[in-house]
């Protein structure tokens, strides 16, 4: 995909990501455990899934050759698909030797667990409830006319064909298990305790936006609560324990995040015939980008050009991983995410530890959009030197939220671009979400420029997942207009 190296480089991610459905399929290896039940839905089921993944190139072992020698643990990197609940508590995870890469697809007959006319929370509750008692990563629910495939961020998704899966396997079951939802690892961030101080800092505008969209977000329940794994029931302590783990060792879940991308001073990016020579000359060295003294400088492909942008250090005021986005603390839940040479910051309050502040599921994802965001507004001055989206990014900054929802088409938001439906549905915390939220903003840039005239920012759906908005609008703002569209599509469902 044009230009995801680079946000990958910036970051520190390994650029050898599948990002197609059909290349995600062709790294996969999956082996199929033996049996705890046998009937001939999961038996029809289980082989017609054995053939699809096949014939998309998928490599399917035998459950004896996927296991490490002399151990019943299953090698690393492969794929197990649990054929029916178990009724003890010998769980497949116990078969795993990784945590993060060995998925588990658990097939189950029947409905999923979810009560009618559920809220956000409750559906929510119900699939994570699935997930801690069977230590599964994907649970699939199958029934006469249908299957549902459920995922850890609350995605319940409804396949309407069980005979002739071929196509939902492809577009809706492999991005689940090719793209790992695995948060970026502590000892990749550099943490600073104790040196935020968001009113001496200068942030009391910025944090009272916060506060005023989460008041927003609390009153239409629309930003899905903290689900703590202490509510959750398990099989015995030894599998809470093994929850826990894969969570980092955090108290539960939240969903949802805002940010303030704080103000940048950005340069119009310079189209590499007029550039001068110390950028024409520099030692790339195959990279997209290089450090000139102390500055970084990237290379894109905008329009079938080439162009270079100056990418200044990027820093955001960020909820905390794992608080009530919707009840903040302003001395506690509020930190400083910073990107600056190659090094993800994160600096926390005096009254936060930096124990206390687990990285981020979604960190990967709200950098490339700042990142983004930079290399937009350094586009937009090329063109036009007045253009208000990069003044307002360098005098007041810009706002990205996350919510477990999709706008509704029929309720625009002006001078903002859509994008992002067709992309495989990944979760959060994949490189693959990072690098859609970056090449989206400019593949959607280069289709629009001819009417960019007031360019406000972006709306990033991601299938299966949420949306992410960013641009001009403050927090309250961004928070007001889901709420009324929200309002708008109840009003139009009424009876």
């Amino acid at each position: 995909m044009k230009n995801s190296k680079l946000v990958f480089d910036l970051l520190g991610i390994s650029s050898d990501v599948p990002l197609t459905e059909e290349e995600m399929a062709k790294e996969l290896t999956v082996t199929f455990l033996p049996p705890n039940e046998n009937t001939p839905r999961l038996n029809d089921f289980a082989s017609k899934l054995k053939s699809a993944l096949n014939a998309l190139g998928a490599k399917i072992i035998p459950y004896e050759e996927a296991l490490l020698p002399d151990e019943e643990k299953v090698r690393s990197g492969i794929v197990l698909v649990e054929q029916g609940e178990s009724k003890g508590n010998e769980l497949a995870i116990k078969q795993v030797s990784s945590l993060y890469h060995n998925p588990i697809v658990l097939l189950t007959e029947g409905p999923p667990p979810i009560p009618k006319n559920p809220t956000l929370q409750e559906t929510l509750d119900s699939i994570i409830g699935v997930l801690a008692w069977n230590v599964s990563h994907v649970p699939i629910f199958l029934e006469e006319s249908k299957w549902t495939i459920c995922t850890m961020n609350g995605a319940v998704i409804e396949c309407e064909d069980p005979e002739n899966p071929e196509e939902d396997i492809l577009h809706s079951l492999v991005p689940k298990l090719s793209a790992q939802v695995v948060p970026p690892k502590r000892e990749e961030i550099v943490y600073r305790e104790g040196v935020l101080d968001t009113i001496n800092d200068g942030y009391e505008d910025h944090v009272n936006d916060f506060m005023e969209g989460a008041k927003i977000w609390r009153e239409n329940g629309l930003m899905l609560a903290h689900t703590s794994i202490d509510d959750l029931k398990y099989r015995s302590r030894y599998h809470k324990r093994i929850v826990s783990r894969y969570l980092d060792h955090r108290t539960g879940m939240s969903y949802g995040f805002m940010v303030r991308q704080l103000p940048t001073e950005v340069e119009p990016a310079v189209e590499a015939s007029d550039a001068p020579d110390k950028l024409r000359d520099a030692e790339w060295g195959g990279k997209p980008f290089c450090r000139l003294g102390d500055d970084t400088y990237a290379r894109i492909q905008l329009f079938d050009r080439e162009w270079f942008v100056k990418i200044p250090d990027v820093w955001l005021l960020s909820t905390r991983s794992g608080c009530n986005k919707t009840n903040l603390n302003p001395e506690r839940d509020i930190l400083r995410l910073g990107l600056q040479n190659q090094n993800i910051i994160l600096e926390t309050p005096g009254k936060t530890k930096a124990s206390e502040c687990r990285p981020s599921y979604d960190t990967y994802a709200i950098l490339a959009h700042a990142l983004g965001n930079v290399i937009t507004a350094s586009m937009l001055l090329a063109s036009d030197q007045n253009s208000d989206f990069p003044e307002i990014l360098r005098n007041n900054g810009l706002s990205i939220s996350h919510w477990h929802g999709y706008p509704d088409e029929e309720y625009p938001l002006s001078g903002y671009m859509f994008h992002g439906l067709s992309n495989p549905p990944v979760s959060c915390s994949t490189p693959q979400s990072a690098a859609y939220a970056y090449t989206g903003k400019l593949k959607k840039l280069e289709r629009v420029w001819d009417q960019i005239n007031g360019y406000r920012g972006d709306v990033h759906i991601e299938p299966h997942h949420g949306t992410n908005i960013t641009g001009t609008m403050s927090l309250k703002e961004t928070a007001r207009w889901v709420d009324k569209m929200h309002k708008n599509e109840m009003a139009k469902a009424a009876p």
